[in-house]
C-alpha cells in the first residue's frame, strides 16, 4: 500500500531511492538546483555505475550545475518543456510528490508526496513506470559537456609589441550557501538571506557549498569563500588594478 510523506518524508525517501539505486536512477523534476548533499549522493550511484536520467522543464541550468553533473559518469540529461510532474525512481521504489528537485523546496516549501513500493503496489508501479517513460521518450536529450574554466590571466598585444594581462571585472559571483547569483564580492560572499542566518552565530571557518566566484561545489567558508583557482584569479586581478 503506498504510503502518504510530509516534506521532511519526501526529502528523505527521494535521499534513500538514490542511495538504494543498484543499476537505474530516473529523477523528473520541472525545477532543478541539485543541493550539495543530494550531488554527493548521485556521485555515489554514478560510483556504482548506475544509470542516472535526469528530466527537468523549466529554466536554464547554470554553467556550475552542468559543470557538475557533467563530472558524474552514466549520466543523462533531458529537458521536456511542459514538465510539471515530480518523480524519482529507481528498480524498487518511487516516490511521486509536489517538490522539486531544488534546494529551496526542500527547505522552504510545505509539500507532499507518496511512497510507492513495487513488491507491494506493482500495477500502480508499473503505470507510473511507464508514463515516466512516455515522457523521456520526448524529452530533449541535453549535451553534458564540462566547460572548462579560464584558470590563467588573458594576454593582449600592446602597440609596443610587447604583451600584457588583460582584466575583466568579475560582476556576478554565487552565494557560497544557496548558490543565488549574487555581485562578486569575496568580502560578501552570501545573498541577504544566508546572511541573515550566519550573522546569528558569525563563525568565519563555518563549512558552505560552492566557490563564490564560480559556483562549483566545494568547501568554502566566510573567510574562504573561493576555491584555490578562483582565489589566485581574484589576488591577480588585485595585483594588476592598482
Amino acid at each position: 500500500m503506498a504510503e502518504f510523506l510530509t516534506t521532511n518524508g519526501t526529502s528523505y525517501h527521494i535521499e534513500n531511492i538514490i542511495i538504494g539505486a543498484k543499476s537505474k536512477l530516473v529523477l523528473v523534476s520541472p525545477y532543478l538546483q541539485i543541493s550539495k548533499t543530494f550531488f554527493e549522493r548521485l556521485k555515489d550511484a554514478s560510483n556504482k555505475n548506475v544509470a542516472i536520467k535526469i528530466i527537468y522543464g523549466k529554466d536554464e541550468l547554470k554553467p556550475n550545475e552542468k559543470n557538475s553533473l557533467a563530472e558524474l559518469k552514466n549520466v543523462e540529461l533531458f529537458y521536456f518543456q511542459n514538465l510539471h510532474a515530480k518523480c524519482y525512481l529507481n528498480e524498487s521504489k518511487m516516490v511521486i510528490t509536489s517538490m522539486n528537485m531544488y534546494e529551496f523546496s526542500e527547505k522552504t516549501n510545505r509539500e507532499m508526496g507518496v511512497l510507492i513500493d513495487r513488491n507491494i503496489d506493482k500495477e500502480l508501479f508499473d503505470k507510473a513506470i511507464a508514463e515516466t517513460f512516455s515522457i523521456l521518450q520526448s524529452a530533449e536529450p541535453i549535451l553534458l559537456k564540462r566547460a572548462e574554466r579560464q584558470t590563467t590571466i588573458p594576454f593582449k598585444t600592446v602597440p609596443n609589441g610587447q604583451s600584457r594581462p588583460s582584466y575583466q571585472k568579475q560582476l556576478r559571483g554565487y552565494c557560497i550557501r544557496c548558490e543565488t547569483r549574487i555581485e562578486y564580492n569575496p568580502e560578501k560572499p552570501y545573498c541577504a538571506d544566508c546572511f541573515a542566518i550566519w550573522v546569528q552565530f558569525e563563525n568565519p571557518d563555518y563549512m558552505e557549498n560552492v566557490c563564490h566566484r564560480c559556483g562549483e561545489y566545494d568547501e568554502t567558508s566566510m573567510n574562504k569563500p573561493q576555491d584555490r583557482n578562483c582565489f589566485s584569479l581574484w589576488k591577480k586581478e588585485l595585483k594588476h588594478s592598482t
